[in-house]
């Protein structure tokens, strides 16, 4: 299953405009170095004290980042902050056993890149086949949900590569933006002077033929100029962030 993903990756990658390094991505995408957290849950710490490790493993070894665990040093996150590991009858025999489950890793990600604050909710599953009126044994669900977890990382590691490439390809697409905007803006300079100079020539005309001096200036003092920023550091599943140069309390 591993070698299939990893041919999926690159086959992926290939056809979003060729190959390049995971590591290219992610560190075009995120300043360093980055924090990575998991919220435990008291209920299941388990599993994830594993997250924990896990997640700190793509981070450097996939991923190439630098990684920290002091939350005033860090410039980017990758965190955690639910997870929870279900089991689902999903096939049964002719006489209605169930004989195969599904184990789901479900984990929601709050992350902070250099372009802002975004979530990605990730379920990834595994499969457990089991005798007719039997059970999953813990030690086959563990090694299941650890299966599960991998792929949902594996997901992730999709989720930063799609994203690095839509900003690139807006950034992109910008700058051919004003690349084709400042031919035109020199042609309305042009323009602009052509027609100031005509208007200055009346105005001078009408003047000394009226025998009065030029209006005055109108007046701008009282005038003011609001622009309204649109915020993206909205609040995300449980990081709540109040400034984007400010650093986010996580409750951990």
């Amino acid at each position: 299953m591993r070698v299939l993903f990893a041919l999926f990756l690159s086959l992926f990658i290939v056809s979003c405009g060729g190959y390049q390094p995971v590591a290219k991505y992610s560190k075009t995408l995120f300043a360093q170095p980055v924090l990575v957290k998991v919220k435990i849950d008291p209920e299941d710490p388990s599993t994830g004290v594993y997250l924990q490790e896990e997640i700190t493993k793509m981070a450097v070894n996939r991923l190439n980042l630098t990684t920290t665990k002091n939350v005033d040093e860090a410039k980017g996150y990758i965190l955690v902050n639910s997870y929870t590991i279900n089991t689902t009858p999903v096939t049964k025999d002719d006489n209605g056993n169930v004989i195969r489950y599904s184990i789901n890793a479900a984990l929601e990600f709050a992350v902070k890149d250099k372009k802002g604050f975004w979530s990605k909710n990730i379920v990834a599953s595994e499969y457990v086949p089991v005798k007719a009126k039997s059970s999953v044994s813990v030690a086959a669900k563990q090694k299941a949900s650890k299966l599960a977890i991998k792929k949902a990382l594996d997901d992730f590691v999709v989720a930063v590569i799609k994203r690095a490439q839509k900003l690139g390809s807006q950034e992109d697409n910008n700058t051919k933006k004003e690349l084709n905007q400042k031919p035109n803006s020199l042609d309305n300079s042009v323009t602009n002077t052509q027609d100031n100079a005509a208007n200055t020539q009346d105005s001078e005309n009408d003047s000394s033929i009226e025998g009065n001096s030029a209006l005055p200036d109108e007046d701008t003092s009282n005038k003011k100029v609001i622009t309204v920023n649109n915020n993206e550091g909205e609040p995300i599943v449980n990081l709540v962030v109040t400034d984007e140069e400010e650093v986010p309390s996580f409750g951990y």
